[in-house]
């Protein structure tokens, strides 16, 4: 039982010189040398926890999008729009905070790799799922609706990248940009259903 605690407290550690390393170099720029040096600890053991760098970076992946998820959480006491705007502010403060792991993922840093393509799109979806989860039942119940959501993610991604470049923006300025076009997709999903009647 203590060797499994053990076992698991290192490979957390080395998910963590991950991340740092992640962070600051692009996947192509780490090599498996590199990760054991950080770490401190032989080639060899560091292979018994992730048997290809590819393995590692996934690990680190999901522990980072994990992160995400859990720093976005919807919380339930607030009311929708509200949730929203702090969910937003969330995600883009992380996306400063590691801004050039997220830059190199939404761009393609590892090239077209279905399993980590795979990672990217559960997020995605969970966040549609969130935002359908803070609309009326009414609402939820038009057709376009998923895919129309499904795009804003896509709008929140591109609109992070574009901000983390410039700054031009405040992050409560960028969430209230975000809302507002979700807003007008959904007003105009509505207009569009009462015209087609």
């Amino acid at each position: 039982m203590l060797h499994k605690q053990k076992r698991k407290t290192r490979r957390e550690r080395l998910i963590e010189v991950g991340l740092d390393l992640f962070s600051r170099h692009s996947y192509d720029e780490v090599a498996i040398d590199d990760i054991a040096a950080a770490a401190n600890i032989s080639k060899g053991l560091l292979y018994y926890y992730f048997p290809t760098k590819h393995d590692f970076y996934l690990a680190v992946l999901r522990h980072s999008t994990n992160q995400l998820l859990e720093l976005t959480e919807p919380d339930a006491s607030l009311e929708p729009l509200e949730r929203l705007r702090v969910g937003l502010l969330a995600y883009f403060t992380f996306a400063e905070m590691h801004a050039r792991t997220y830059v190199a993922l939404l761009r393609g840093g590892v090239g077209v790799d279905p399993e980590v393509a795979a990672i990217l799109n559960h997020v995605r979806q969970t966040y549609v799922e969130r935002v359908l989860q803070g609309l009326p039942e009414s609402e939820r119940q038009l057709p376009a609706l998923r895919l129309a959501i499904t795009g804003w993610v896509g709008f929140v991604e591109a609109l992070s990248l574009a901000w983390l470049e410039e700054h031009q923006l405040s992050k409560e300025q960028l969430a209230e940009l975000a809302i507002r076009t979700l807003l007008a997709t959904i007003t105009s999903l509505h207009e569009q259903g009462s015209s087609s009647r």
